[in-house]
């Protein structure tokens, strides 16, 4: 298990006062990095051996958001590496040491050369998977897309999205999408299923679809095919 202490500070939160889904998700992406720097298999290293791991799939649970100022902790765990694939658990602590966010994701490892999948070597699974770990995969991946959408405002993708991989971060989508959440509604659950990277200068179509309190957002590249898929859970403000 690897930790990162933290103070929420003003920049991350919203209007009130608490951090907003899109930061949730960077805290995550933040511990990982700094997890795979410590082993040994940072980006720089990666880079020289022309691989990335690309998330394919989030799932995460918001008890509450983290509060302005608020100590906490961050922590992840690579619990399975198998074939390709490479599964972490994640979770938020308040200073009491009691969970307020928990998370699972599905990440994949690149071949950057030839733009495929690779296989995950049992030296780099043996690094970042611990002995006597709870291998059981929980995680939901697919999101289901039909039904009717409604289309909102498309969005350019500009420098300012853009990661060490040359495409939209993955927390970007979650940022998106806060843009087009209903009035006064808190996001208790959300899933992310990623199917094909956003680039530089894309134009993608946004489209939306809510079923009761399931909020859905859909993200279209130019040639059609599906970017990401975003599912919130959501909840009235004064319900919490």
């Amino acid at each position: 298990m690897y930790e990162m202490k933290i103070q929420v500070r003003y920049s991350e939160v919203d209007q009130s006062g608490v951090a907003r889904l899109h930061q949730i998700l960077e805290y995550f992406q933040d511990c990982g990095m700094f997890q795979s720097e410590e082993l040994g298999l940072g980006v720089e290293e990666d880079q020289k051996n022309h691989r990335a791991w690309y998330l394919i799939a989030w799932n995460v649970k918001i008890i509450r958001h983290p509060k302005m100022s608020e100590h906490i902790t961050v922590t992840t765990q690579a619990y399975k590496m198998r074939g390709f694939y490479g599964y972490r658990r994640y979770s938020i602590l308040d200073e009491e040491g009691e969970a307020i966010v928990l998370a699972e994701a599905i990440w994949i490892l690149m071949d950057t050369k030839k733009m495929l999948p690779m296989k995950v070597s049992k030296e780099i699974a043996d690094i970042y998977v611990e002995k006597d770990v709870d291998t059981t995969v929980r995680i939901n991946r697919k999101i289901d897309d039909n039904g009717e959408w409604k289309q909102q405002e498309s969005i350019e993708v500009t420098k300012q999205y853009l990661d060490s991989n040359n495409h939209v971060n993955n927390t970007v989508y979650a940022l998106w999408s806060e843009d087009v959440l209903p009035e006064n509604v808190n996001v208790s659950e959300v899933r992310i299923d990623y199917r094909k990277a956003a680039m530089f200068k894309e134009t993608i179509q946004v489209f939306t679809q809510q079923q009761e309190n399931i909020f859905k957002v859909k993200y279209i590249k130019p040639d059609g095919e599906v970017a990401a898929l975003v599912e919130m859970i959501l909840q009235k403000q004064e319900e919490k």
